[in-house]
């Protein structure tokens, strides 16, 4: 079951990201408030995205986060909220260091701040870019 849910993250976070790599047929190209609120429902479908990976292989039995050197340890909710808590300093690069990664949740951490740096210019990009039949040949 947890293949199963982790897929279905993982193809929603890819899903968000690859929309945000194509280009988006519209004749307006300039920033405006739809690029800003694309913009964000894409972070936020990561931080989310990842967060329930990290909770999902902490509900597993998989040791990937710790809190102050211990394991994370309480009720549900909590790990809920360290994990999503996490999953943003991580996307945003913030990384306070009260909550750190161990073992495989390094690698996955890895690739969530890799996106983190990435999606700003591929926004940026598809903010300013032209269709294909506007181009002067």
């Amino acid at each position: 079951m947890l293949y199963v849910i982790g897929s279905m993250i993982f193809l929603c976070m890819m899903m968000s990201v690859w929309a945000l790599f194509t280009p988006s047929g519209k004749k307006d190209h300039v920033f405006s408030l739809h690029h800003f609120f694309f913009l964000g429902m894409c972070y936020l479908t990561i931080m989310i995205g990842f967060g329930a990976i990290y909770l999902l292989l902490d509900l597993e039995g998989v040791q990937i986060l710790v809190e102050d050197g211990a394991p994370i340890s309480g009720t549900f909710i909590e790990h809920f909220f360290t994990s999503i808590y996490f999953s943003g300093v991580t996307l945003f690069s913030l990384g306070y260091g009260d909550v750190t990664p161990v073992g495989v949740g390094r690698g996955v951490a890895l690739i969530e701040s890799w996106l983190g740096y990435t999606v700003p210019a591929a926004f940026v990009v598809k903010s300013f870019m032209r269709p294909k039949d506007d181009r002067i040949s």
